[in-house]
C-alpha cells in the first residue's frame, strides 16, 4: 500500500458538481469523497487527462441561503470513470464551505 499523502482524511460524501474545462465544457460530476485539499469526482464517459487545470463549482448552504461556490483545481489521477482533484488557491468562503460540509458527514 501506498504512502498517504493528504494533510487531512477524506470523508465520503455525495456531492452534485460541475467540473468547468474548456476544452471539453461543462462537465457534471459527483463526488465520491471530500477533503480540504482535494476530491473524488464520478464522471461519466468524460476523460479528463491528468494535470488537466480546471475550476470545479457547487452549492452549499450558508447561512440558510445557497450560495455558488468555484474552486481551481487540477486533476491529480484518472481511474474508474472519475479523477481525483486537487484543490489550489482555496479561498475562506470556500474553505468555511468545505469544512462545514465535512463535519456534517
Amino acid at each position: 500500500m501506498g504512502i498517504e499523502h493528504r494533510w487531512s482524511s477524506r470523508r465520503e460524501i455525495d456531492l452534485e458538481v460541475n467540473l468547468h474545462y474548456p476544452p471539453v465544457g461543462t462537465v457534471n460530476g459527483k463526488t465520491r469523497n471530500i477533503s480540504l485539499e482535494g476530491m473524488y469526482v464520478d464522471l461519466k464517459g468524460v476523460r479528463i487527462p491528468p494535470q488537466a487545470r480546471l475550476e470545479i463549482s457547487f452549492i452549499a448552504e450558508m447561512r440558510g441561503r445557497p450560495v455558488e461556490h468555484r474552486l481551481p483545481a487540477y486533476v491529480v489521477h484518472t481511474r474508474d470513470g472519475g479523477v481525483g482533484l486537487m484543490l489550489q488557491h482555496v479561498g475562506y468562503r470556500e474553505f468555511d464551505a468545505l469544512r462545514f460540509m465535512l463535519n456534517a458527514a
